[in-house]
């Protein structure tokens, strides 16, 4: 398999939603939002790449996962719970899918990663974008089989919450790990997933006070806050050049938990490359698979037509 043939600038994202660094915060979460986009590359004068304002970075910037206890605005955010934010509509994955199949699911109905679901409704496991990088490089490395999902499953019970965990948690949660979504679970079953999107959204609508009343002031003097974007840029971010092959931006994908990859010119940007973009690019690389009735995904709303008792 000769990956070098494929490189940055061929697969690249050119025309890009963006952001500077003295926007305000509450403008900043609202851009991600409409946009629908998991960051937003922050651009200096000079058309400079100062780094990046995601979601994580959104969330820490309102800085609900940490609010005190007994604070109003901490009540307001745990009378909002996971079971009234859920999606029920989410893809899920079958078991016995094939990986290179599954890998096809999440490029084709562009989403970041799918809970996969036994008969009974329990939670196995969540395939991600993640996993179906490193199931890239090992065929790359290694020219393995095509082989089940549930040989490449992140396991990961902090992932799990139940339907009346608070919004406050789910942001405390979301701040802490990587991870895009989490599973919304009755007992061992699965019955909704909470992207960080969808939380970042209640807790705005909720909680834009005070930051929303200090937008006439930008920085740090309005009530102490730090308000612009430039006080929760992510400097460190990954970056590489047009020339690199796509080999290696999986590896660079795996050893951060960088959503996309800024492709440079020194300090300009020129594009930008996510997981999805990568994925899209080495399908034609994956074994031809055969789809059978028995196999195709399912979404949560119809396990509950199976089986009522996952949603009852």
């Amino acid at each position: 398999m000769d990956t070098t043939t494929i490189a940055a600038e061929e697969i690249m994202t050119r025309r890009l939603a963006v952001t500077s660094s003295d926007t305000h915060v509450v403008k900043a979460i609202e851009q991600l939002i409409a946009q629908g986009v998991s960051g937003l590359p922050v651009i200096g004068p000079s058309g400079e790449f100062l780094g990046r304002f995601s979601e994580q970075s959104a969330t820490n910037a309102l800085d609900l996962g940490t609010l005190h206890h007994d604070s109003r605005a901490a009540a307001a955010l745990r009378e909002i719970k996971a079971g009234e934010l859920m999606d029920i509509w989410s893809l899920v994955l079958n078991p016995h899918d094939d990986v290179f199949h599954s890998i096809g699911e999440l490029i084709s109905r562009k989403v970041s990663g799918a809970p996969v679901v036994d008969n009974e409704g329990h939670l196995l496991g969540v395939f991600s974008e993640q996993s179906a990088m490193h199931v890239f490089i090992g065929l790359c490395w290694e020219q393995l089989p095509s082989s089940k999902v549930t040989a490449w499953l992140d396991r990961h019970d902090d992932r799990q919450i139940t339907e009346q965990t608070g919004l406050d948690e789910v942001l405390e949660r979301f701040q802490q790990r990587p991870y895009r979504r989490l599973m919304v679970m009755r007992g061992p079953r699965l019955v909704g997933q909470l992207t960080r999107r969808d939380a970042l959204q209640a807790a705005l609508r909720t909680s834009r006070e005070p930051l929303t009343t200090s937008q006439s002031v930008v920085g740090e003097m309005q009530m102490g806050l730090r308000t612009d974007v430039g006080s929760w840029t992510e400097a460190d971010t990954t970056s590489t050049s047009i020339s690199t092959d796509v080999l290696n931006l999986a590896q660079q994908f795996l050893r951060s938990s960088a959503r996309q990859i800024a492709v440079l010119d020194g300090q300009k940007l020129l594009g930008q490359i996510s997981r999805s973009d990568l994925l899209r690019a080495v399908q034609r690389f994956f074994p031809t698979t055969i789809v059978t009735e028995a196999v195709r995904p399912l979404y949560l709303s119809s396990l509950g037509k199976h089986d009522a008792s996952v949603l009852t």
